[in-house]
């Protein structure tokens, strides 16, 4: 067929179709640890939305209201002191998010010590990592990273930008072995953890399939190029479910509405105005 036709056909359709589905945003869950309260221990109870991995009598973890900046609680994890350490422990929450659509992971974090000793990141520092990889610390050139920390961002990699799962963590990771242990607590607080994303925020679009931040003519010509494809569910040209049988599906009038919904808008916030 004629594709000059096919893309005539379609912006008729386009013009007499919409509202067919919206697309959704993956967002932290329970970023600034405000929806149980106080907990005593996250090694008993998880905060909704992430997994404790706390090793007993290495750490203590628990949310409490003595410092934050989004609410009224916060994470509050620390180290034991005069308790044995091996290079590599750990003390973490995580939680599954999708980063396909996230520019950047945004954070506050408070360092401080019991007794006032300095922080060396050299021996335990403050971490956030992405599938076990360490993406964020302090500035490990610094010789004590005691203080405040707002705003923090990890901007995220293409690498972590696909359709896939991923495993955020953030915590404490001792650098040494201290078979001794460390004659201080090593405390940090975590709050207001939140992504933004692409595209002035809210996610991309569906119909951004060249993730310019605008769906128009150069997205419906690429759309254009699939039509009537048998695609796999998940192919990002497969934009309405509904209308499809596992483990397939056809890029028809139906996935081409939605690209119609969201004709010449820039931003998903924009969408929903």
């Amino acid at each position: 067929m004629n594709r000059n036709l096919i893309l005539i056909g379609i912006m008729m359709a386009m013009l007499l179709t919409s509202n067919l589905t919206r697309a959704s945003a993956f967002e932290i869950v329970n970023g600034s640890f405000e929806d149980d309260g106080p907990i005593d221990d996250i090694t008993k109870q998880d905060p909704n939305g992430w997994t404790a991995n706390v090793p007993s009598g290495k750490f203590t973890a628990k949310t409490d209201a003595s410092w934050s900046t989004d609410g009224n609680f916060s994470l509050n994890i620390v180290s034991r002191w005069y308790t044995a350490f091996a290079a590599g422990d750990m003390a973490t929450v995580s939680q599954q998010i999708a980063l396909n659509d996230v520019n950047e992971i945004r954070f506050d974090v408070r360092l401080n010590t019991y007794a006032g000793s300095t922080w060396d990141p050299n021996e335990i520092t403050a971490i956030v990592m992405i599938d076990d990889q360490i993406v964020w610390e302090p500035n490990n050139t610094a010789t004590d990273i005691r203080g405040t920390h707002l705003n923090q961002v990890y901007a995220v990699e293409g690498k972590y930008r696909d359709d896939n799962l991923h495993i955020l963590s953030i915590g404490l990771k001792v650098n040494v072995d201290m078979p001794g242990g460390f004659p201080e607590f090593y405390r940090s607080w975590w709050d207001s953890i939140e992504c933004t994303f692409l595209c002035g925020g809210g996610g991309l679009l569906a119909g951004y399939f060249n993730r310019d931040c605008s769906v128009d003519i150069k997205d419906l010509e690429l759309a254009a190029d699939h039509w009537l494809a048998v695609v796999p569910f998940d192919d990002p040209y497969n934009l309405f479910k509904d209308d499809d049988l596992d483990p397939y599906g056809v890029v028809d009038f139906f996935d081409f509405s939605i690209l119609a919904d969201n004709w010449q808008l820039s931003s998903y916030l924009e969408e929903q105005q």
